[in-house]
């Protein structure tokens, strides 16, 4: 990955999301999976300089798609992670360890 994007203050931007958004604590708090998925299409998304819109033209599905995915609202089923992976020209490694 060429650009590096971080969250300034991130424990404090979590605190502030678990608050207003308690059935997230899980996730902010504990190593999910899904999560880290969110997270690593989100960077990809921006490292490539693409919209919403244009990672879901690529992939061949609609902008709203992405946006829950990446906003946490829902749980990609794995065709719709391949495509993506696919559209940002990646592989999709799973790793069970």
């Amino acid at each position: 990955m060429g650009k590096k994007y971080e969250i300034r203050n991130k424990h404090d931007s979590f605190k502030e999301l678990i608050k207003d958004r308690n059935d997230l604590k899980d996730t902010v708090e504990g190593l999910d999976p899904v999560y880290e998925l969110r997270k690593k299409i989100l960077l990809l998304r921006l490292d490539e300089g693409l919209s919403k819109v244009a990672l879901a033209a690529r992939a061949g599905m609609r902008q709203s798609v992405i946006s829950r995915i990446e906003n946490g609202e829902s749980e990609p089923r794995i065709e719709t992670v391949k495509k993506i992976a696919k559209a940002l020209n990646r592989k999709v490694k799973i790793d069970l360890v």
